[in-house]
């Protein structure tokens, strides 16, 4: 088949969409991570390694993810001090990272979305690039994150387990008109812009850009719709099946 990535006929290997290792921090007190989907028809299915897909690259363009893919976990789940907290009247609000490479936390993000975008499972029906698709195959490959003017991340974590929280399914969104996409990985939600409309004030402060500390705000779980729709899906579903 041809690789999505390079273009090339060549034998195309399991890949996962987001990287297996964000579904270890799910595994708390031996559970099997359960993922979420508002999908019609699609009910939550527990997996040990995560959602793959075989119809996206080839072993080599895979390899080219695994540097980025490596450090996004690292970098999301590095242990922070106390001075990494911010607070307000005694809660934490926010995390400050402090600074990153640049290149590789940018990449990594740009490369989910991409693999979202070109894979063919449900659970990533909503993520649909249009014309961008094809642009960040080229950033990709030519290893370029770069800057805020067409795609742009911002950062925040649910103040719950990751464990409670599962993964969702990512979404189309937009915040003050410009067109964001929301991806779910381990407690964290990523939003990606994906578009040359400026974003407010508020999320270019936020998004990652080189030089500058990253920010991560803290969000109340169960106050959430992420939370609502958990238990709407958990109130209408049969027993999780394995997927």
């Amino acid at each position: 088949m041809k690789c999505k990535m390079c273009g090339e006929e060549k034998r195309l290997i399991d890949a996962h969409i987001i990287p297996r290792s964000f579904y270890e921090p799910l595994k708390e007190n031996g559970r099997t991570p359960r993922i979420v989907t508002d999908v019609a028809g699609e009910y939550p299915k527990r997996s040990q390694t995560g959602v793959y897909d075989k119809e996206i690259v080839c072993e080599s363009c895979e390899q080219l993810f695994s540097p980025w893919d490596d450090y996004g976990y690292r970098f999301l789940f590095q242990e922070l001090n106390d001075e990494q907290f911010i607070r307000k009247d005694g809660e934490i609000v926010a995390y400050n990272f402090g600074k990153c490479d640049y290149e590789k936390l940018k990449l990594f993000f740009l490369s989910v979305l991409w693999r979202a975008s070109v894979s063919k499972h449900k659970i990533f029906e909503k993520v649909q690039l249009g014309p961008f698709e094809e642009k960040l195959r080229q950033m990709l490959l030519e290893k370029d994150p770069g800057d805020n003017s067409e795609f742009a991340v911002a950062l925040s974590k649910f103040d719950a387990s990751a464990n409670e929280t599962g993964i969702l399914n990512p979404d189309k969104t937009r915040y003050d008109g410009v067109v964001h996409y929301r991806f779910y990985m381990g407690g964290y939600m990523a939003v990606i812009k994906v578009s040359s409309q400026r974003a407010s004030e508020t999320f270019e402060k936020l998004y990652i850009s080189e030089g500058n500390d990253v920010f991560c705000i803290v969000r109340e779980f169960e106050q959430s719709r992420e939370f609502r729709a958990l238990v709407n899906v958990a109130k209408n579903a049969n027993r999780p099946a394995k997927i």
